[in-house]
């Protein structure tokens, strides 16, 4: 964890070093939702209510931004007392499952007007996932914590609410490659928040 720390305030002192010159750009801070899909929707199929994204913009043309991301959310469920296979083994009882993922990404966004209040644009981001993956089983733990390679399509919209201030509107689709470890990691995500323009 303390990697990921220094990896985060390092990429954020670069990208934000030179905020308050030549063109502008924007701090945002969003609450987001999660859905998974694929095997972590198999492995958890309960929606996240847990999560937050921070992203920096900085404008490189009056319709193209660039910037980083950093997400976070959280997924978990109780299953029921149930007989469960790994590998070769089975264990019977009741399991908690829990999901921890946080992406960091380098992102872009067109918009695709710029001359009314409410922009909408597309996005991609390209980056690294860092995934913890637990199960509790009575007295045991398995648990696995990979990186692995990662994207994100975006579609969203920012609102001016004022010179200063929008709120912005963004539906993501995150996929975390197959490591050793895990295979592809996906999940659909929803998030809303203010953005502070630079």
């Amino acid at each position: 964890m303390k990697k990921l720390v220094t990896v985060a305030v390092f990429t954020l002192i670069f990208f934000t070093q030179n905020a308050y010159c030549q063109q502008p750009g924007y701090v945002s801070f969003q609450y987001a939702m999660g859905f998974g899909t694929g095997d972590l929707g198999e492995f958890i199929s309960a929606p996240s209510f847990r999560g937050a994204v921070f992203e920096y913009r900085k404008a490189i043309k009056d319709n193209l931004l660039v910037g980083v991301d950093f997400g976070w959310n959280v997924f978990y469920e109780k299953k029921d007392n149930d007989s469960y296979t790994s590998g070769t083994e089975t264990l019977s009882g009741i399991q908690y499952r829990t999901q921890n993922i946080l992406p960091m990404l380098i992102s872009a966004e067109y918009f695709l007007s710029t001359d009314n209040p409410l922009k909408p644009y597309i996005g991609l981001g390209i980056g690294t996932m860092y995934t913890e993956r637990s199960t509790d089983m009575g007295q045991w733990r398995l648990k696995e914590n990979p990186w692995s390679f990662a994207v994100k399509p975006e579609l969203g919209l920012l609102y001016e609410m004022s010179f200063s201030t929008s709120f912005k509107l963004a539906a993501k689709y995150y996929n975390g490659f197959k490591t050793g470890q895990l295979d592809t990691q996906e999940y659909f995500s929803i998030s809303a928040g203010c953005a502070f323009h630079l």
